[in-house]
């Protein structure tokens, strides 16, 4: 059985957030706050695919590992929230009409598209955060502005490497066409990562400080070059996700991981 602990957070954000989470550095913090926006809505979408597949599957392991991930996929999103709530009090009304649109893509996903496909996207994406999150695991998080904020990372990502082989096994379990799964899985990031660069460009666009305090696009120049030279370690493992090869299953829990995850265990208000 994969160890995989359901937990209820309570983090400790501010009424009210700067939402440059990484000092200095809008366009990360930009990015960053639009992966957040994204999941009360993605999240969501991911429980009601794992729900219907959940009439396909006989394994009673596997079944066990499925309601654990849709569990902690619910405590998720219910913390993004929360924590979306004290960014966006800081302005941003063009949001509103972003998020509509997004969340009508996830309905129209749940209603209109075959189980298979829906599976493939749930997969694409957990293929493409677990290699995300063992890669900013190892090279640190400590940049971040607000310890609640450190907080909520951590822990969902120490959370999508417990659960890490669940949506690659429920796909496998349920159809397993490598091909198709390749297509519509990097279709999956390429729609999310779509929709989170024009979120984030959106924000510094309405942020003045983007040319005021930020250096404007020399600046941004600038922190592009110093990012693409710290994400070099990253591209081996993404590309990694594509190959006829890949498995979650060969990612290891790491003993630092196994000790935050101790660690979110006790600090968590009821697990379950």
């Amino acid at each position: 059985m994969q160890d995989i602990t359901v937990r209820q957070m309570d983090f400790d954000f501010p009424e009210r957030m700067d939402p440059v989470i990484i000092p200095g550095d809008p366009e990360q913090s930009y990015g960053t706050i639009g992966l957040s926006l994204l999941l009360p809505y993605l999240e969501p979408y991911l429980i009601r695919t794992m729900k219907q597949a959940k009439k396909q599957i006989r394994d009673p392991e596997l079944l066990s590992n499925l309601e654990k991930f849709s569990a902690q996929e619910g405590q998720h999103y219910r913390q993004h929230i929360r924590f979306n709530d004290a960014v966006r009090s800081f302005g941003f009304p063009g949001l509103e009409a972003l998020e509509a649109e997004l969340d009508a893509d996830y309905r129209r996903f749940s209603q209109t598209k075959p189980l298979e496909w829906n599976l493939a996207y749930a997969e694409g994406f957990e293929a493409l955060t677990t290699a995300v999150a063992h890669f900013s695991m190892e090279t640190g998080l400590e940049k971040l502005s607000h310890p609640a904020i450190r907080d909520l990372l951590t822990w969902h990502m120490v959370e999508e490497l417990e659960h890490r082989t669940v949506a690659f096994d429920v796909y496998q379990h349920v159809h397993g066409r490598y091909l198709y799964r390749l297509v519509w899985g990097t279709w999956a990031q390429w729609h999310m990562a779509r929709w989170i660069g024009r979120a984030a460009e959106y924000m510094l666009q309405t942020d003045p400080r983007s040319d005021t305090e930020f250096g404007g696009a020399a600046g941004r120049k600038a922190r592009q070059i110093e990012r693409r030279k710290a994400g070099k370690g990253l591209l081996p493992r993404i590309l990694k996700i594509y190959t006829p090869w890949y498995t979650p299953h060969d990612i290891p829990m790491t003993e630092e991981l196994k000790r935050l995850s101790a660690r979110y265990t006790e600090m968590a208000v009821r697990t379950f």
